[in-house]
C-alpha cells in the first residue's frame, strides 16, 4: 500500500540578502537652515547617482537622517543580479 500522506510544499528560495551603503555630507561653520539643506542635497545626490550607475540592485528603502554638521542617506538593497 502506498503513502497516501501528502507531501509538504517546496521551502521557497531565500531572497538575497539586504545590504546598505551610505553617503554622507558634513561641513563644519555656523549652523544655518541653508546649510542644512546642502548637506541632506549632498547626501541625496550622491545615493541618487549610485543608485544610477546601479540599475540592476533592488532598492529596499531609502532613509535621511541628519544632526549637526553631518547628512547621511542610507540605500538598503539586494544584489538580484
Amino acid at each position: 500500500m502506498e503513502n497516501d500522506k501528502p507531501s509538504p510544499p517546496p521551502i521557497p528560495e531565500l531572497p538575497e540578502p539586504i545590504q546598505y551603503t551610505h553617503f554622507e555630507a558634513h561641513k563644519n561653520g555656523f549652523f544655518t537652515v541653508g546649510r542644512d539643506r546642502d548637506l541632506i542635497e549632498k547626501a541625496r545626490t550622491d545615493a541618487q547617482k549610485w543608485i544610477n550607475q546601479n540599475p540592476l540592485l533592488e532598492i529596499v528603502s531609502i532613509d535621511s537622517c541628519f544632526g549637526r554638521m553631518l547628512a547621511i542617506v542610507t540605500v538598503w538593497y539586494r544584489d538580484t543580479s
